[in-house]
C-alpha cells in the first residue's frame, strides 16, 4: 500500500513532465555559408504531432532574419507554444530576456510561418523550442 502511495504520484509527475518537455531544433551555419539543422527531442509524442516544414534565413543589413514553417502533422487541431532563441557563433544565447514562449494554433495539417529578427549582429544561428 505504501508503495502505491509513492508510485502513483511519481507516475503522475512523470506524465506531466513528458507532456510539457520541449523539443528543440537548432541551426548551425558552416564556414562556407551552408546551414545544418539538428533536432533534439525530450518529447517523442510531440515530435510526431508538430514538425518544422522548412527554415529560411536571409541577411537584413548586418542582421539575420529567420522564417520557420511549423507544420501540424496530424488531422486534428493542435495548440502549443514555440520560442525562437538566437545564439552566437560559439552557441551562447544572445539576449536571453528577449526570447519568450508564444502560443500558436494549427488546424489539421496546417502550416504556419513564424519569423524572428536577430537582436544584434553577433547572433548567427537559432534554436527553436516547441512544447505543449
Amino acid at each position: 500500500m505504501k508503495l502505491l502511495k509513492v508510485l502513483i504520484p511519481s507516475l503522475f509527475i512523470f506524465g506531466l513532465t513528458a507532456c510539457t518537455a520541449p523539443n528543440s531544433l537548432s541551426t548551425q551555419t558552416q564556414s562556407n555559408g551552408s546551414m545544418s539543422i539538428q533536432t533534439k527531442t525530450n518529447n517523442p509524442v510531440l515530435l510526431t504531432e508538430i514538425g518544422i516544414d522548412r527554415i529560411n534565413t536571409v541577411d537584413v543589413g548586418n542582421l539575420k532574419k529567420v522564417a520557420i514553417a511549423i507544420k501540424n502533422q496530424r488531422f486534428n487541431d493542435k495548440h502549443f507554444f514555440y520560442k525562437i532563441v538566437w545564439v552566437d557563433a560559439q552557441g551562447i544565447e544572445v539576449n536571453p530576456e528577449g526570447s519568450i514562449w508564444k502560443p500558436i494554433d494549427l488546424t489539421g495539417r496546417e502550416i504556419k510561418s513564424v519569423q524572428s529578427l536577430a537582436p544584434n549582429p553577433s547572433a548567427v544561428d537559432t534554436v527553436i523550442y516547441l512544447k505543449k
